[in-house]
C-alpha cells in the first residue's frame, strides 16, 4: 500500500461519522465531548482535505450530500473495524481493575440490581460499574455496553449469551380497580384501559387471542417508561404490563383478568461480546450477575 497517499486525519473522519449519525453539531458534539465550533472546524477540514462537500442544512438539521452518502459507508467500515481492533484489545486485558459498563431495562435497573451493589463491591473491589438504563437494545458490537440484560436470544454469533430465567408477565392494576372486577370477563366492562407502550398491534392481536372483543379502544394512554407505567398503574384507573416477580414488589397490585389473559413467558439472556467475555474484569461481573439476577 502507498500510505504517502492517505493524507486526511483519521479523527476528523471520526468527527464526520458521528455527525452522520447523530444529524447535527450539538448532539455529536455530546457524544464526543467535544464543542460545537471545533467539531465544525474538524468537519470543515476534512471536506477541505477530500475536497467535497459532506453536508447541507436542511432546516435545523444536517444531511447527508451525495458524496457524504458514499463516504459514509467507507468510514463506517473504518470505524468497525476500529472497534474491532479495540474489542480485541480489551479481551486480552488481564486485570481486574478498572470500568464494566452494564446496560439493564428501567425495571432491571430500579428493582432487580441495587440490593446487589454492595455484594458486587465486595465481590470486584477493584472494579467500577456504569449503569446504563434504557429499554432500548444496547449496541455490544459498537460498545455501547459491555454487559447487557435481554429478553430475547441474541442470534449474532459475535455475542455470547447465557440464559438466566424466564419472566411471566401478566396485566396488572391497582388492587382497588382488580377488586371492582370481580369474576367478572373484561367483555363485560365498558372501560377497561390499557397503558400500553406503542400504538403498535403486537398487544391487541394478543387480547383478541384471549378472546377480549375489543368492543372500545383500550389503549388510551401510551407510555414507554416502565416506572411512570408504575405509578400511573397506582393513581389511574389503568391496567399495565408487568413481570410477576416486579409487580410483587408492590402489594397494592393485583393481577387482573387472570382466566382472561394468557401470560407472555419471556425468557432472560445475559449478553457479552464474544471478544469482551475473555476479559477477566468483564467476565468477572459476567458471572456474578449471571448468578445473583438469576430469575
Amino acid at each position: 500500500m502507498d500510505w504517502k497517499h492517505i493524507r486526511f486525519d483519521w479523527n476528523h473522519a471520526r468527527s464526520f461519522l458521528v455527525v452522520a449519525e447523530e444529524g447535527s453539531f450539538s448532539a455529536a458534539g455530546r457524544a464526543l465531548n467535544m464543542s460545537q465550533p471545533t467539531l465544525g472546524r474538524q468537519i470543515a477540514a476534512f471536506e477541505q482535505e477530500l475536497k467535497l462537500t459532506l453536508f447541507e442544512r436542511v432546516g435545523k438539521k444536517l444531511v447527508l450530500t451525495e458524496s457524504g452518502q458514499k463516504l459514509y459507508q467507507h468510514v463506517s467500515q473504518m470505524a468497525e473495524s476500529a472497534n474491532q481492533v479495540l474489542l480485541t484489545a480489551l479481551g486480552q486485558d488481564e486485570s481486574i481493575a478498572g470500568k464494566v459498563s452494564i446496560s439493564l431495562t428501567e425495571l432491571d435497573a430500579f428493582f432487580r440490581f441495587p440490593p446487589l451493589v454492595n455484594q458486587l463491591k465486595e465481590y470486584a473491589p477493584n472494579i467500577d460499574i456504569e449503569l446504563i438504563v434504557s429499554n432500548q437494545v444496547s449496541d455490544l458490537k459498537r460498545r455501547e455496553a459491555d454487559i447487557a440484560m435481554r429478553y430475547q436470544r441474541p442470534t449474532d454469533l459475535d455475542l455470547v449469551a447465557k440464559k438466566i430465567g424466564q419472566e411471566t408477565v401478566y396485566l396488572y392494576g391497582h388492587k382497588d380497580l382488580v377488586n371492582s372486577f370481580e369474576d367478572k370477563s373484561p367483555n363485560d366492562i365498558a372501560d377497561v384501559q390499557i397503558i400500553g407502550f406503542d400504538y403498535g398491534d403486537h398487544l391487541t392481536q394478543h387480547l383478541k387471542r384471549s378472546h377480549w372483543l375489543l368492543k372500545h379502544n383500550p389503549f388510551t394512554m401510551v407510555c414507554n417508561n416502565q416506572l411512570v407505567q408504575w405509578q400511573l398503574a397506582k393513581y389511574t384507573r389503568s391496567l399495565i404490563l408487568l413481570p410477576e416477580h416486579i409487580a410483587q414488589e408492590n402489594p397494592d397490585l393485583r393481577i387482573a383478568f387472570k382466566d382472561h389473559f394468557e401470560p407472555f413467558k419471556i425468557d432472560a439472556w445475559l449478553v457479552s461480546h464474544r471478544e469482551l467475555h475473555t476479559s477477566k474484569r468483564v467476565r468477572l461481573v459476567f458471572d456474578f450477575l449471571a448468578k445473583y439476577m438469576a430469575i
